[in-house]
């Protein structure tokens, strides 16, 4: 067996399928013990915030435009999960002035150590063909796998952290981008905060503008009366609509993975036959709402799984009245606290939304 043939029949009968049950248990402890590693990641961001604004105090910091997490691909070889955390200015990579600590991801890359143990292993029976190096370089490649739990539990943990005194007390420019990826390479924003005061027709118009080939995407529009909006098979994936009035808006076949309605006035409103993997509705006034035929279909795909592990949070929303008629993949669903008064829920959900007594009371479920 030649090289690359040894390489194959490693990666298909020892790499993948180890992967596979890696990230499978993986998954498992993410939403098991969720709560705990959003504690322990707003303990991380509030040492943070503390940090920034001690310098900044001291005049060595100015107003914040970026904060990136960043993974080393060259740390997790040496089986060292901290990830960076920077804050800049807003001249980014450009800012010399060092502002950093870092974030403790091993409850997310610690597997990787088992699969490496387990890995060297393997490659002995493969008489010398495959070397450590060729072992490494399959679990380099295979980081990113790891790094899509942590990229969820920091969406998840900063729409609570960004509440925090020690956040609000930071200077920032006009727009600050939360970010994570890899070490001052690709990245993508996490959570963006714009300061400058947006004009609710400007962005009926941009959205009602907006198509496949040029989605609305990743804003920030929270605070604005955008009441009886009508928009049909949009792209609005990650946009931030908390504390937004919308009461009535109708938003039919939309793709709105991972966008954000917390505290939103969505009285009346219509998510009828959209893509709402990832969303987020907790604290928000959802009474009435159509979700008839929407879905929440995770993505998976050879070991992605994002988007699809933050799950669909309707914690504290009130939903009396409203319509979950036909959806499907909302298995991962989360209720606590929420009101469900006549909520309409197909019974296949009763084995899978963890529901209190109340609420199990309180909603109508339907064949």
């Amino acid at each position: 067996m030649d090289k690359q043939a040894a390489l194959h029949h490693f990666k298909e009968h020892h790499f993948t399928p180890l992967l596979d049950i890696q990230l499978d248990m993986l998954e498992a402890k993410f939403h098991r013990c969720q709560a705990q590693l959003i504690s322990d990641f707003k303990e991380s961001f509030r040492d943070l915030c503390i940090h920034i604004l001690g310098m900044q105090q001291q005049g060595q910091k100015e107003a914040i435009g970026y904060i990136h997490y960043s993974f080393l691909r060259t740390q997790i070889l040496e089986q060292s999960y901290l990830y960076m955390v920077e804050a800049y200015s807003a001249e980014w990579y450009e800012d010399d002035s060092d502002c950093k600590l870092t974030y403790d991801a091993s409850w997310a890359y610690a597997p990787m150590s088992a699969m490496l143990e387990a890995l060297e292993q393997e490659r002995k029976i493969y008489m010398g063909t495959i070397t450590s190096v060729d072992v490494e370089r399959l679990m380099l490649e295979s980081a990113p796998f790891f790094h899509q739990f942590v990229n969820s539990l920091l969406r998840l943990g900063l729409a609570e952290a960004i509440l925090m005194p020690e956040y609000l007390a930071i200077h920032k420019t006009d727009r600050l981008a939360i970010r994570t990826g890899e070490y001052k390479d690709i990245s993508e924003n996490l959570y963006v905060e714009d300061q400058e005061a947006l004009v609710p027709d400007d962005v009926s118009e941009q959205l009602m503008q907006s198509s496949e080939e040029e989605p609305y995407v990743y804003e920030n529009l929270k605070q604005l009366s955008l009441p009886h909006l009508h928009l049909i098979q949009k792209d609005l994936r990650y946009n931030d609509f908390s504390h937004s009035d919308l009461r009535e808006s109708q938003f039919h076949t939309c793709i709105l993975i991972g966008s954000i309605w917390q505290r939103a006035n969505l009285e009346g409103g219509s998510f009828q036959g959209c893509l709402l993997t990832d969303t987020d509705f907790r604290y928000s006034d959802l009474r009435g709402a159509n979700f008839s035929s929407a879905s929440g279909q995770p993505h998976r795909e050879h070991g992605v799984r994002v988007p699809g592990l933050c799950g669909l949070r309707f914690e504290h929303a009130n939903l009396d009245g409203a319509d979950f008629t036909d959806v499907h993949s909302f298995e991962h669903a989360y209720f606590e606290g929420a009101s469900m008064q006549g909520t309409l829920v197909p019974r296949k959900y009763q084995q899978h939304w963890k529901l209190n007594e109340v609420q199990r009371q309180s909603i109508v479920w339907t064949e």
